[in-house]
C-alpha cells in the first residue's frame, strides 16, 4: 500500500464565449453605477436638497389693480381673485428667470392697506444645489418685473421703490436698543434711586389699520419691537399677523398693537403694564417666535403706579364677567389695575371725572378735598400722605391722582407736599446752609412715613425746573412751601416763591418692618378689627408664588430682594418659571397695587430637618402701603401666644386669615413627623373656621403688643387642607427663630 501519492490538479481554460460573458457583466455593472450617479446628480439638480431650502419674504405697494367696474361685478373675475392673480404672476416671474432651476414655489401672505394703496406681502422658496440664493438675486427678478410694461405684473400699477425682500431666516426685529435692553441682575442692596429719568420721545400719528381700534391715535418710533419707522414695521407685519391668526388669547390683538404702536403721551412712551403682559403670556407665551421673546419679556414692563405709568389691561369689566366675578364691582375693593369697575359706580360718578377714590372704601372725593384738614374717607386716608418723599414731583402726582393710598415709599428723593388739590416741593430756604435744621425736618418727615429715621438732608437745585418746566413754557409752574420753624414739635409750612429754586432732598433709613401702614392708626391694634377676609394692605408682606402662571405656594417678604418660603415648593421643578406676586388678596384679579417679580435663586436652610428657604427676586419690589416687609421673630414661641396664619378660600381666590395658637408637639404627631425645629399649632376655633386651605410656604404671623409690630414665627412646609367643614386640623410650621442669624447673614452677604 502506498503511503504517499502525488496529488495533481488540472485547470481548464475558459472558453472564448465565457470570457465574453464576464466582460459583458462587468460593463453592465459599470453602466449601472454610472446610471446611479446620473440619477443622483439629476435629482440634486432638478429637486435640490430640502435641507437647504431658502425662503424669502417681501412686500411692495400696489396703487391700482387695473379693474373696471364691469370687471369687478363679473362673476368670472370674482372667481379669479387678486391673490390668485398675484400668485400666478409671482410663479411665472421666477419660473422663467435665471433662478428657475432652484425655484420651488410662491405664496401671497396678506394684503394690507397702505398710504399709497395696498401693500402685498409675499413669500418665495428656493432649493439651491451648489450655491445659496442671495437676496439681491431674488430682489432683482422682482424689480425687473415690476418695472417692465410687458412683464407678468403689467395688469397692475405697482411702486417698485417700495419693494423690500429679506430672507425669512434672518428677518428679525432689530436688536434691543441700549435703552430697551434687559437690565443686568439687580444687586440685593436696597438701592436708593432719586430722579426717574424718562426718555423724551417724538410723537407721530398712528397709521397701522390693524390697530385703528386703540383708544389713542398718537404713537412713537422706535416701537417696543425696535422697528425704527412705519416702513420697517410694515415689512415685518406678517410675523405678527401669524401670531394673531393663532387666536391664542382675547388680549392678543390689543397687546400686539400696543407693542407695534405704543401710546405716546406728552413726549413719553407708555408701555403695557406688567400684569397685562402676564395675562397675554398666559395664552400666547408658548406661541411667540424665538426672535420676539426678548421684546415680549414681561420684565421689561412696569407695574401700575397711577394713570399714565403704564397701559393696563383693557375692558377689565368684561374680564370679570368672563370669570363670573361681576358681583365684585362697586364693593370698594378694586379688581382692575385702574379700578375701572369701582370708578364707574354711583359713589364715584357723583364726585366728577377726576375724582379721588378712597383706597379701601366705596367712596370718591373731589381732588380739592384731599389734605384739607377734614377727613372725608372712613379711614381718613385722604388726610394721610400730605407730606412725602418722592423721586420726582411728576411721578408722585401720577401715583396719587387716582387713589388716597398706594404711592411708592422711596427711601430717597425730594420732600413734596399736597394740599387742597395743589402740590409742590419743600423749599430749602431760608435754612439751606443750616444742616441741623434740614435734618430736623428730614427726621420728622421720615418717621411720619414709617422709616426709622433720616440719614441725610441736603439743599439741591430743583432738577425738574431745570429740565421739564424750563423747556416747556406751557407747563404749569411748580409750587413751593418753606418751613416756619424746623425745631418746633409740629412743623408747619407757608407758601414760598423759592426764588433760588433750591429744594430739600432727603435720604431715609430702612422702612419699619411688620407694620400694615394701609390700616392707618388701626395698624397698632394688631388683629383687633381685622376681618376674616383679607383686605388690601392687611398683610402687605404676603406673596403668592406662581409656577407658569399657576398659584401653587405662598411666601413672606423680608427684604426688597428676598422672601422666605419652603423648599418643598420647588422640588421636581428645576426648569419651571417662577414669579412672586405681591399686593393682592384676590388671585383672579389685578389690583392697582399689584407687583410681580421673577424668582432667580433659592438658598436652603442649613438647619437639619428644616424645609425653610430664602428666595431671591430678579429685581427689588417697590415699597408701598400694600407691599412692605415683615419682621423676624427673635425669641421663642409661647404656647399661649395667639397668632394668625393665612390661607385661601376653597375656590382658591380670596386670601383669608386663620386664628391659630401654638400647642404641644404631641398634638401634631399624627399629622407629620415632629421635629425640634417645628411649631405645632391648632386653629383657635374648631367650628366654622375651616373654609380655608393653606398653601405650602404660608406664614404664621404673631403680633407683639410691646413693639406693635407683626413678626414671622413660622412657615408651613406642606399644603394644609381641611378634610371636613368645621373640623380643624393641627399643623406644623418650620420655626423661624432658629434661622434668624442665617437669614440676616445670607441677605447681608448677597449685597457684597
Amino acid at each position: 500500500m502506498s503511503v504517499s501519492s502525488d496529488i495533481r490538479f488540472t485547470r481548464r481554460k475558459l472558453s472564448r464565449p465565457c470570457r465574453g460573458c464576464c466582460a459583458a457583466l462587468a460593463a453592465l455593472l459599470v453602466l449601472l453605477l454610472l446610471a446611479a450617479v446620473a440619477v443622483y446628480l439629476g435629482h440634486m439638480y432638478l429637486f435640490g436638497d430640502p435641507l437647504n431650502r431658502q425662503t424669502f419674504r417681501g412686500s411692495f405697494v400696489v396703487t391700482s389693480w387695473g379693474e373696471t367696474e364691469d370687471e369687478e361685478n363679473d362673476l368670472e373675475v370674482k372667481n379669479s381673485t387678486r391673490e390668485y392673480d398675484l400668485r400666478q404672476a409671482l410663479h411665472n416671474a421666477y419660473s422663467n428667470s435665471e433662478l428657475r432651476s432652484c425655484f420651488v414655489g410662491a405664496e401671497i401672505l396678506a394684503l394690507d392697506s397702505a398710504d399709497e394703496g395696498e401693500r402685498v406681502h409675499f413669500e418665495v422658496s428656493f432649493e439651491p444645489i451648489f450655491t445659496a440664493v442671495s437676496t439681491p438675486d431674488v430682489t432683482d427678478v422682482m424689480d425687473r418685473q415690476l418695472r417692465s410694461p410687458t412683464g407678468y405684473f403689467s395688469t397692475i400699477t405697482a411702486l417698485p421703490d417700495t419693494l423690500h425682500i429679506e430672507e425669512s431666516s434672518v428677518i428679525s426685529s432689530q436688536a434691543l436698543t441700549e435703552s430697551d435692553s434687559l437690565e443686568e441682575e439687580a444687586t440685593t442692596t436696597e438701592m436708593i434711586s432719586f430722579e426717574l429719568v424718562e426718555e423724551v420721545r417724538e410723537c407721530a400719528p398712528l397709521t397701522l389699520p390693524l390697530c385703528s381700534h386703540l383708544s389713542y391715535n398718537i404713537t412713537t418710533y422706535p416701537n417696543l419691537v425696535a422697528h425704527p419707522s412705519n416702513e420697517a414695521l410694515m415689512r415685518d407685519l406678517v410675523a405678527f399677523r401669524e401670531l394673531l391668526d393663532a387666536e391664542c388669547s382675547h388680549l392678543a390683538q390689543d397687546f400686539v398693537c400696543q407693542m407695534l404702536q405704543p401710546q405716546c403721551s406728552d413726549g413719553r412712551l407708555v408701555r403695557p403694564c406688567r400684569a397685562y403682559c402676564r395675562a397675554f403670556h398666559a395664552g400666547c407665551g408658548a406661541r411667540l417666535p424665538e426672535r420676539l421673546r426678548a421684546h415680549f419679556d414681561c420684565a421689561r414692563f412696569p407695574d401700575y403706579f397711577g394713570p399714565g405709568s403704564c397701559a393696563p389691561e383693557p375692558d377689565c369689566n368684561g374680564g370679570l364677567r368672563r370669570l363670573a366675578l361681576s358681583r365684585r364691582a362697586c364693593d370698594g375693593v378694586p379688581d382692575c389695575a385702574d379700578a375701572a369697575e369701582e370708578r364707574g359706580c354711583a359713589h364715584c360718578t357723583a364726585a366728577g371725572q377726576r375724582a379721588l377714590r378712597c383706597a379701601l372704601h366705596p367712596r370718591c372725593l373731589p381732588q380739592q378735598q384731599r389734605c384739607d384738614g377734614i377727613p372725608q374717607c372712613p379711614d381718613a386716608s385722604d388726610e394721610a400722605g400730605c407730606l412725602w418723599v418722592s423721586r420726582s414731583l411728576a411721578s408722585w402726582k401720577r401715583e396719587t391722582s387716582e387713589s388716597t393710598l398706594g404711592a411708592r415709599r422711596s427711601r430717597g428723593g425730594y420732600a413734596v407736599w399736597a394740599e387742597r388739590g395743589h402740590s409742590g416741593k419743600i423749599c430749602a430756604a431760608p435754612y439751606e446752609d443750616d444742616k441741623k435744621a434740614l435734618m430736623n425736618v428730614a427726621n420728622s418727615l421720615c418717621k411720619v412715613l414709617t422709616f426709622r429715621s433720616a440719614i441725610s438732608a441736603d439743599a439741591v437745585p430743583d432738577a425738574e425746573v431745570e429740565g421739564e418746566y424750563k423747556t416747556d413754557e406751557n407747563k404749569e409752574q411748580p409750587e413751593y412751601v418753606e418751613v416756619v420753624d424746623p425745631s418746633a414739635a409740629e412743623i408747619s409750612f407757608v407758601k414760598s416763591e423759592c426764588p433760588e429754586r433750591r429744594v430739600l432732598k432727603v435720604v431715609c433709613d430702612q422702612l419699619e418692618c411688620g407694620l400694615a401702614s394701609a390700616r392707618g392708626r388701626e395698624a397698632e391694634s394688631g388683629a383687633a378689627g381685622l376681618p376674616r377676609a383679607a383686605r388690601p394692605g392687611d398683610w402687605p408682606w404676603h406673596a403668592a408664588l406662581l409656577r407658569a402662571n399657576v398659584h401653587v405656594c405662598d411666601g413672606a417678604l423680608l427684604h426688597p430682594n428676598w422672601l422666605v418660603t419652603t423648599a418643598s415648593c420647588f422640588q421636581g421643578q428645576p426648569k419651571a418659571e417662577w414669579t412672586a406676586r405681591f399686593g393682592t388678596v384676590r388671585i383672579q384679579s389685578t389690583s392697582p397695587w399689584q407687583q410681580e417679580r421673577r424668582i432667580v435663586g433659592l438658598v436652603r436652610s442649613p438647619v437639619e430637618g428644616s424645609m425653610l428657604a430664602l428666595v431671591r427676586l430678579e429685581e427689588p419690589v417697590e415699597m408701598t402701603d400694600f407691599v412692605r416687609p415683615t419682621c423676624l421673630t427673635e425669641g421663642g414661641m409661647n404656647n399661649q401666644s395667639t397668632c394668625n396664619s393665612l390661607g385661601w378660600t376653597r375656590n382658591r381666590d380670596q386670601l383669608q386669615r386663620i386664628h391659630v395658637v401654638a400647642t404641644a408637639m404631641q398634638s401634631c404627631e399624627n399629622v407629620s413627623i415632629a421635629t425640634t425645629n417645628g411649631i405645632c399649632a391648632e386653629p383657635l376655633y374648631d367650628k366654622d373656621d375651616c373654609d380655608e386651605e393653606e398653601y405650602a410656604g404660608s406664614s404664621m404671623m404673631c403680633f407683639d403688643e410691646n413693639s406693635k409690630r407683626w413678626s414671622l414665627a413660622g412657615v408651613s412646609g406642606w399644603r394644609i387642607a381641611c378634610s371636613k367643614i368645621g373640623l380643624g386640623r393641627p399643623r406644623i410650621y418650620d420655626s423661624v427663630s432658629s434661622h434668624v442669624d442665617w437669614i440676616q447673614k445670607t441677605i447681608s452677604n448677597s449685597a457684597r
